[in-house]
């Protein structure tokens, strides 16, 4: 049975860390093409903390962040057929107007959401939704296939992590990434290398998960006319003469996590995490601000 009311943190204006607050708020009603999700793990993205900040706007009062998580679904609209109570599921619905995932329940729209592969436990499904969905729309618009070779600037933060671990095990890409040098073992065990000095127009297309000086340096890297793909909201776009950009958004739909889901088939990710407990919302924003994360950070719902 679903409780009236869950704890969940809220913010009542835009401000710091300590904006936030863990609360006793009702619980949302299930609505027509809807489930509610009993959440075990929500990521935070450095986007939940931009939205905190103020950064996208006035805030509501009572506002819950959070794009993404896992859990259990805990009740079904009438006109659902595809999922059932128990189900273990993850879900990517951004800007739910009843409340987002750093609950201990959410509601979405069935077409967000989709069974967890059996093989991946639920920490791992929980921090990965929305930046696993960008990163294979990112290498579906570079039309990678077997035997290209991808070159991945911020290879060891979110969406890095899973388009090296995708174009590299899924699609049968060679990676290569750049890493700082304690995250060189993470981009090796994602099925990464570090780029070489010497790999001077040696890959086909390059994905870019940030900006910044560096970027233009890579450009020898790079094959000529080879295109670059990056996630819309990164500012300043990542541009380098001579060379297309292919900007794009990961897909919150049924279709995308299908897809997904065929491309992980029975593999376990090797995905880094950083765990806070729900109470500590604000250090997991602290955490998110001070940068250089490797993988994902995940909130443990329950």
């Amino acid at each position: 049975m679903i409780p009236e009311t869950m704890k969940a943190a809220v913010i009542d204006k835009a401000g710091p860390p300590d904006a936030l607050r863990v609360a006793s708020v009702p619980t949302p009603k299930l609505k027509d093409h809807h489930v509610i999700i009993a959440l075990d793990y929500a990521s935070v993205g450095i986007w939940d903390a931009r939205q905190r900040s103020g950064a996208y706007g006035p805030l509501k009062p009572g506002t819950i962040l959070g794009a993404d998580g896992s859990g259990t679904v805990a009740a079904v609209a009438s006109g659902v057929t595809r999922l059932r109570v128990g189900d273990r599921v993850y879900s990517y619905s951004y800007g739910n107007p009843d409340g987002g995932f750093h609950a201990e329940y959410v509601s979405v729209p069935a077409n967000r959401v989709e069974r967890v592969p059996e093989q991946l436990d639920q920490k791992v499904a929980g921090a990965m939704p929305c930046v696993a969905l960008t990163a294979h729309a990112g290498l579906h618009v570079l039309k990678m296939k077997i035997g290209d070779a991808l070159l991945v600037f911020g290879a060891t933060g979110g969406v890095g992590s899973f388009a090296v671990w995708l174009a590299a095990n899924a699609i049968g890409a060679t990676v290569a990434g750049t890493a700082r040098a304690d995250a060189q073992a993470y981009l090796r065990d994602l099925g990464g290398t570090l780029l070489s000095d010497g790999a001077t127009n040696a890959f086909d297309a390059m994905f870019a998960t940030a900006s910044g000086s560096d970027l233009a340096a890579l450009a020898s890297h790079l094959k000529p006319k080879a295109p670059i793909a990056f996630p819309n909201g990164i500012e300043p776009e990542p541009k380098i003469d001579g060379h297309p950009s292919r900007p794009f958004d990961g897909e919150m739909s049924r279709e995308a996590f299908e897809r997904l889901n065929t491309a992980i088939g029975t593999r376990t990710i090797p995905l880094k995490i950083e765990e806070f407990s729900l109470d500590r919302v604000a250090d997991a924003h602290r955490r998110i601000e001070q940068g250089h994360v490797e993988g994902k950070i995940v909130l443990r719902i329950r």
